[in-house]
């Protein structure tokens, strides 16, 4: 499956889109250029419904410009076309984007589930290592937490409430420590099963390009 330099165009330009929600959804420029088809191919290109006219309308009515609807809807079937095709939903997929509702064809559809399969799959391997790596820390501080709390409480002007307290803390470490020590090999394990799941898939991506 080849992904082409016009999709990965295609992805930047949603991004940029949804980047720029709270902005007027066009500029006074391009109001007045009236460039309504090449309009309607950017926002169809970008995987935007139709109804993105509306806003456009909204905005450009503050200069007293009406869009051309039949226009600008030209233009975003075309957009819509380029939009719509295999490479760029798996595309879109694997970068963990939304789907778009303005694609129903099947081939995209299986595409981006293909895509977003593989992103939930990097997802996955990459909490499990993040979590192995805070526990491995973890119990390392807690080593010395224990000693430091245990050397407080060789303090002679410590009350009896304090040592209790500096007691009952250690125990508390002890425990957590024992509990992340035991979570180790069971995150290995699935970090492992994660890891060999992201590599088929990762190979099936390559069989089918």
């Amino acid at each position: 499956m080849r992904i082409s330099l016009l999709t990965g165009m295609l992805v930047s330009g949603v991004m940029l889109t949804a980047g720029c929600a709270s902005k007027p959804s066009i500029t006074e420029f391009q109001c007045r250029a009236g460039d309504w088809q090449t309009v309607g191919v950017r926002d169809g290109a970008g995987g935007m419904p139709s109804t993105q006219l509306l806003q456009h309308q909204e905005a450009c009515g503050a200069f007293g410009i009406v869009p051309d609807r039949q226009t600008y809807l030209a233009g975003w079937q075309q957009g819509v076309a380029q939009y719509c095709t295999t490479d760029n939903g798996f595309m879109i997929g694997q970068r963990g984007g939304r789907q778009s509702s303005v694609c129903s064809d099947d081939e995209f559809l299986d595409a981006y589930a293909a895509g977003r399969e593989l992103y939930l799959a990097r997802q996955d391997v990459r909490r499990l290592e993040n979590q192995l790596s805070y526990n491995e820390n973890r119990i390392v501080d807690i080593k010395q937490e224990i000693i430091g709390a245990s050397t407080a409480q060789l303090a002679p002007d410590l009350t009896a409430r304090e040592r209790i307290a500096l007691v009952a803390k250690v125990e508390a470490l002890v425990e957590e420590r024992a509990e992340l020590k035991r979570s180790l090999p069971v995150l290995l394990d699935e970090l492992e099963s994660s890891r060999q799941h992201l590599t088929r898939l990762q190979q099936t991506v390559a069989y089918a390009g």
